[in-house]
């Protein structure tokens, strides 16, 4: 009788976790159909979409009960080369990716539900990352992995994110909002830069009201160009306005460029990212490692890059610290905040939180926060 029990539970729990993933990866979010009803989050697919591994990719849609339209691109490193191609610095498939859509959408953050947040009744389209190209490429790059195996990279990026886009704006009818938010956080931030311009361009052009967020997105790198035309085989419109070591300024100055006054520039930026310092030093070095020396390198491009920002890109920004890089005891501060509950939590220092600061931006204050954070003096741990 135990024996019949336990094979029973068995059975049981098996067919909870059946059901569980049908609820996560079917019921929760069914594909976008014309009419959405308000409130409810759908998935959006087609065929030509894929993720780095060649299997399906699908974004979200959430129609708002405000005619206003956040476009929210996720991060998970960058794929630049070959090399990375076959290292693990990148989402490379869709598994799990509706896990992780529903994990930022709910654990707190720019697209969550919760009461506090003034984005809650916009309209949501997010991308989820699985390409390694910051959303903006087309290509496919042929590598061999570390078992010597023939492998393609779909850098699809932009493929994915022109499908979504058409798809929605053909289904959803929300084609005259009267504001527009563009944002990601670090891959996705930089995503946000590069297409900010083809967002406003080709699918809002009336909206009055038209911002972008870049969330801790801020590398250098003498091959930016080269890496999007030949890599990631980005669109010439967008891969001709990367001229210099900063993809991220170059796309915003292009932006500030072309809409002057009529597009507010937001970027924020930990004082010591941990992720980002690492990721620097492999461009610099070909090394992933890092510790407090890579985070003071950081911290020394965010501060060169400031004044670049205000003069060059008309942006505001917000420098922040005080939030550690994971568990890690040493001075690296945490990478993106956007996708967080710490999006809502005030910095003591400035009074201020990041959310309440894009919102001010959203209705027409832009000011800035933290910048002489970048003068801060830390102290070594002496852990590393």
């Amino acid at each position: 009788m135990k024996k019949f029990l336990k094979v029973i539970g068995t059975i049981l729990a098996l067919l909870l976790l059946i059901a569980n993933c049908v609820y996560i990866f079917i019921l929760q979010y069914p594909n976008l159909k014309e009419n959405p009803k308000v409130d409810k989050w759908y998935r959006v697919s087609s065929e030509e979409m894929k993720s780095s591994d060649g299997s399906g990719y699908r974004a979200f849609f959430k129609k708002g009960s405000e005619n206003k339209i956040l476009v929210y691109f996720a991060g998970g490193g960058v794929s630049v080369s070959e090399e990375t191609a076959k290292e693990d610095m990148y989402n490379k498939t869709v598994v799990g990716i509706d896990m992780l859509a529903n994990v930022t959408m709910n654990m707190g953050g720019i697209a969550s539900p919760s009461d506090e947040n003034p984005f809650k009744d916009w309209t949501v389209i997010e991308f989820p990352y699985a390409t390694g190209d910051f959303h903006a490429g087309t290509g496919e790059l042929k590598y061999t992995d570390n078992n010597g195996k023939e492998q393609t990279l779909y850098h699809y990026g932009y493929t994915n994110y022109s499908a979504v886009m058409k798809k929605v704006m053909k289904l959803a009818g929300i084609d005259n909002p009267d504001s527009v938010v563009v944002t990601g956080y670090s891959a996705g931030g930089f995503g946000a830069a590069l297409l900010a311009d083809d967002i406003f361009s080709n699918y809002f052009p009336k909206a009055e009201n038209k911002m972008v967020l870049v969330d801790s997105s801020l590398l250098l790198n003498d091959d930016w160009h080269s890496i999007a035309t030949a890599v990631w085989k980005t669109p010439t419109e967008i891969s001709d306005r990367l001229t210099t070591n900063n993809i991220t300024l170059d796309s915003l100055t292009a932006l500030h460029e072309k809409y002057r006054g009529n597009v507010h520039i937001l970027f924020d930026s930990s004082t010591r990212d941990g992720d980002l310092a690492k990721v620097q030093n492999y461009f610099d070095t070909g090394n992933m490692e890092t510790d407090e020396e890579k985070a003071d390198i950081y911290q020394q491009i965010l501060k060169e890059t400031i004044p670049k920002f205000k003069e060059q890109a008309g942006a505001n920004l917000f420098i922040w610290d005080g939030l550690p890089w994971y568990d890690d005891p040493r001075n690296l501060t945490m990478h993106t905040i956007i996708a967080t509950p710490y999006f809502y939590n005030k910095f003591e220092d400035v009074d201020m939180s990041i959310l309440d600061w894009t919102i001010n931006a959203v209705n027409g204050k832009v000011e800035d926060y933290g910048l002489d954070l970048v003068d801060k003096t830390y102290p070594s741990t002496d852990e590393d």
